[in-house]
C-alpha cells in the first residue's frame, strides 16, 4: 500500500510538469525563413533540331502563393506569406555576374518570407518569367489548360489528363506524330519559364521544385548571308514554332545560410533560405530614435 501510494505521489507532481512542457511546445512559434530564388538558362544549351519526349507542364494547386497575382499575395499574407523588397536581396552580385556572362540569360530573381511547416501546410509558390512565346507558337502538353492560357472548348479534348507513356528504345515516329496531333494546340501566350517551388520544413528544410522551361525545338541563331542555314531552316521551319517542354523536377534537402544549385542542360535555379528573426520591440524603438 506505502509503495501505491508513493507512485501515486510521484505521477501528482510529474504530470503537472508534463502539461506545462507540452503547453510550451504547443505556444513555440513557427519559425520564418527568406527565401531567395535565382532562376537563369544556359545560352550556350545545345541548338538542334531534336525529338524530346512529351511533358506536361506542373499543375496549379487550389492553394498557393502566386507571385504574379495580386489576390493570391493578400490571401497568402494570412498565413504568414509575403513578398521581399530588391533591396533585401542577397544574391544581387551573383545576378551581377550571371547578366554580365554570355553563357546565361536571367530569368526571375524573387525572394519572400514564409513560415516552417510541414509540407502538408506549407504554400507552393507559383513562378513565371523570361520571354512570352505568342500564338505563333504550339505546344506539345496536354497540361497548358491548366496553366491559364488556353480556354477550355467543348469537344476539343482539352483537360483530358491522358497521359502518354513510351518506351524511349522502340520509340516511333508514327506515335510521336499521333500525340502532336492530339496535343498540340493553340494558346494566348507561353511564359518562356513557369512552375512551383515548395519549401518545407520536417526535421530538415526541403525544396519541391516542379518547373518547365519551354524552348522550340530547332533554334537557330541567325547568320546573315548564310545559304546553307537558310535552306535548312526552311526545311525544318516548323519545328521553329514548336515548343518543347524541359523539366526540372526534384526533391532536395537544404541547409539555410547554405546556396543550393539545381539544373538541367537547358537552365538552372539557386536558393538561399535564410532563417528570419524579427527584432525586438527595444531594438524597433532603438532605431526609430536615432
Amino acid at each position: 500500500m506505502k509503495y501505491l501510494l508513493t507512485i501515486l505521489t510521484s505521477l501528482a507532481i510529474l504530470l503537472p510538469a508534463s502539461l506545462l512542457a507540452q503547453s510550451a511546445d504547443e505556444a513555440k512559434p513557427v519559425p520564418l525563413y527568406d527565401v531567395e530564388l535565382v532562376i537563369f538558362k544556359n545560352v550556350k544549351a545545345p541548338k538542334s533540331r531534336e525529338y524530346i519526349l512529351p511533358a506536361s507542364s506542373p499543375g496549379r494547386d487550389k492553394k498557393m502563393f502566386d507571385l504574379s497575382s495580386s489576390s493570391s499575395v493578400k490571401a497568402a499574407a494570412r498565413l504568414g506569406y509575403r513578398t521581399l523588397p530588391a533591396d533585401s536581396y542577397r544574391l544581387s552580385e551573383v545576378v551581377e555576374r550571371l547578366v554580365e556572362s554570355e553563357r546565361y540569360d536571367l530569368l526571375l530573381h524573387v525572394s519572400w518570407r514564409q513560415p516552417g511547416v510541414e509540407r502538408e501546410q506549407a504554400l507552393p509558390v507559383w513562378l513565371k518569367g523570361g520571354r512570352i512565346y505568342g500564338s505563333e507558337y504550339t505546344s506539345i502538353d496536354n497540361r497548358i489548360e491548366l496553366t491559364g492560357n488556353v480556354p477550355q472548348s467543348a469537344g476539343d479534348g482539352a483537360g483530358s489528363g491522358k497521359n502518354y507513356t513510351f518506351d524511349e528504345q522502340t520509340l516511333k515516329a508514327q506515335e510521336l506524330q499521333k500525340m502532336e496531333q492530339q496535343s498540340t494546340r493553340p494558346h494566348r501566350g507561353l511564359h518562356e519559364f513557369e512552375g512551383k517551388i515548395t519549401i518545407a520544413l520536417s526535421r530538415y528544410l526541403h525544396a519541391y521544385t516542379d518547373f518547365v522551361f519551354r524552348r522550340p525545338r530547332l533554334s537557330v541563331d541567325a547568320v546573315a548571308n548564310n545559304p546553307v542555314q537558310d535552306q535548312y531552316v526552311s526545311s525544318y521551319a516548323a519545328d521553329t514554332r514548336i515548343l518543347n517542354n524541359h523539366v526540372l523536377k526534384e526533391h532536395r534537402r537544404m541547409r539555410s545560410k547554405n546556396l543550393h544549385y539545381l539544373d538541367n542542360p537547358e537552365f538552372g535555379l539557386l536558393i538561399l533560405i535564410t532563417p528570419y528573426k524579427a527584432p525586438d520591440a527595444g531594438e524597433t524603438a532603438a532605431t526609430a530614435t536615432e
